[in-house]
């Protein structure tokens, strides 16, 4: 569990742990088997690690309203023996000084009142309409550009389209079977070489109710083709919004 700071949820790992365990509760998971499930998924941690893993479930569970006895007991014993100081007494007394007022500060939270238990909710999840198969026509400078649905992402976080950036342009939709026979256009992207082309595909979703979707910013679907087999592998090369994309086409000046 890499130690970049003092505070009880100062590394990489505790963020996991606190996220991993709100996840669970969001998708309405019972308190008792989200601990479980939590204990269960992290007990691969090293000697050197449990201890910590102890401090932030409880933490992570007093702070919802939903600390659990035997979670507590862990977490205080691992306090009061000081289990884990070791590690602060090599970052100097500076550090370790900051590291016992941060375990203070988490037992008086424990042993304290704990807050009344809060309602955890799934964030707002965006379901797409559009379809494996579908093509989206959208115009910028008078040229219109090309995207095909090669497949639909079903995520906790929302059903999403993978969409590929189609290798054609014109100011007028073709016929339908020449859409078929369009390829996704490759291209290097950021941080790879020149010679290390990708195919152009994105996984676009809106990540926010209030966010336009495709059609409130001018995309239409023109065709509707079966969808390919081989399209259902098809992976996102970049994440964005519409309106990330939106602009990624309007400033491409390939076409």
């Amino acid at each position: 569990m890499g130690a970049w700071g003092p505070a009880i949820f100062s590394d990489d790992t505790a963020c996991d742990i606190r996220g991993d365990y709100r996840e669970l509760l969001e998708d309405q998971v019972p308190d008792d088997e989200a601990t479980q499930q939590t204990i269960d998924a992290y007990a691969h941690l090293g000697e050197d690690e449990k201890h910590a893993f102890w401090l932030v479930l409880a933490a992570a569970q007093s702070a919802l309203g939903r600390l659990d006895d035997n979670v507590k007991t862990r977490a205080l014993e691992v306090i009061d023996r000081g289990i884990g100081l070791e590690l602060w007494e090599e970052e100097g007394p500076r550090e370790l000084a900051k590291r016992k007022a941060s375990l203070a500060k988490l037992r008086t939270q424990l042993t304290g009142e704990q807050p009344v238990r809060k309602a955890v909710r799934r964030p707002w999840r965006d379901v797409t309409e559009l379809a494996a198969g579908d093509v989206l026509a959208f115009e910028t400078a008078g040229t219109l550009r090309l995207l095909r649905v090669l497949r639909i992402d079903d995520h906790r976080v929302g059903i999403a389209p993978i969409v590929g950036w189609l290798d054609w342009a014109g100011n007028r939709v073709p016929s339908e079977r020449k859409i078929r026979k369009l390829k996704v256009r490759m291209r290097a992207h950021d941080g790879l070489r020149s010679t290390q082309a990708r195919s152009d595909t994105y996984r676009v979703a809106r990540h926010r109710k209030k966010d336009p979707d495709w059609a409130g910013l001018g995309f239409k679907v023109v065709a509707h083709l079966r969808p390919r087999p081989e399209d259902t592998r098809a992976e996102a090369w970049s994440y964005t919004a519409w309106t990330g994309l939106a602009r990624i086409l309007e400033s491409d000046r390939g076409a």
